[in-house]
């Protein structure tokens, strides 16, 4: 990648690129089996300093300038980021094509991870790299642009508090796509509850455990002001649906780890056994 100093030409598609936010309202896919998630999203709050970044520039000067784009970067960022992630700076909000690389910085203080969502707008493939490694990468196909694609919570391990880290987006020069990335910190994962854990500590799970499990967890939902929907529990999983207000807040997922997380994914593992 060039180092080069932009010219005011390249620094002009550059400001032309970055997008603004715009909340709308959407519906996310269910995150876990046995569960649906309805309801309109919230968008998160952006607070703190300006966190500086550019794009290179040969991101910039390989192909004629993409045309405009308009997404919607809650969309993009719903599944991704929730409520209780405690963001840092300004997000980094690009629109580009073919090989981009972004100078992230060093990271904040206090920031233990990036969070990273791509939306591809034309189909292909997209190599996203941290720090010189790969750490993932996206196929899409014609119908992709109308979602966004990829994305994900990447720790980032600060040896020293002024070491720049960088993200590069690896594609062909044809191929637009839109960057949302923000250094943050995600809200800490719930221990497991006295209950959940002396059901686990035999190894085995029993469906009396399993259910019994549920009921925690939906009181606890009920108790954080989000209580479940359409539970049918007629079935050997129980299937139930849950406001995209509650996964977005977080308060979901400290319901789910504290009283029925390990005994979901047990039990239904060993229905699949059982099944095969």
């Amino acid at each position: 990648m060039s180092s080069e100093p932009q010219s005011p030409s390249e620094r002009d598609i550059h400001l032309r690129q970055v997008l603004v936010a715009t909340a709308t309202a959407s519906t996310t896919d269910t995150p876990r089996r046995g569960r649906t998630v309805v309801g309109s999203i919230v968008a998160f709050a952006l607070a703190g300093a300006v966190t500086g970044g550019a794009i290179s520039a040969a991101a910039l000067t390989r192909t004629a300038e993409p045309e405009p784009t308009s997404i919607s970067v809650v969309e993009m960022t719903e599944g991704i980021v929730r409520d209780d992630t405690e963001l840092f700076g300004t997000p980094f909000v690009i629109s580009s094509f073919g090989e981009t690389e972004i100078d992230l910085g060093p990271a904040p203080a206090g920031a233990s991870s990036l969070i990273l969502a791509l939306h591809c707008l034309d189909p292909g493939t997209y190599q996203e790299v941290v720090d010189g490694t790969q750490i993932g990468a996206v196929t899409c196909t014609e119908r992709d642009a109308d979602f966004t694609n990829g994305g994900g919570v990447i720790p980032i391990t600060v040896e020293d508090d002024s070491e720049d880290h960088t993200l590069q987006i690896v594609a062909d020069a044809s191929q637009r796509y839109v960057i949302w990335a923000s250094w943050a910190t995600p809200a800490l994962k719930a221990e497991a509850s006295e209950a959940q854990q002396a059901a686990l500590a035999d190894g085995v799970v029993t469906e009396a455990e399993y259910r019994d499990g549920f009921a925690r967890y939906a009181a606890c939902m009920t108790d954080a002001g989000h209580p479940l929907l359409r539970i049918d529990e007629s079935g050997t999983i129980i299937d139930y649906s849950n406001t995209a207000e509650a996964v977005n807040s977080g308060k979901d997922q400290r319901c789910y780890d504290s009283e029925f997380a390990n005994l979901d994914v047990a039990w239904q593992l060993d229905q699949e056994a059982n099944a095969e």
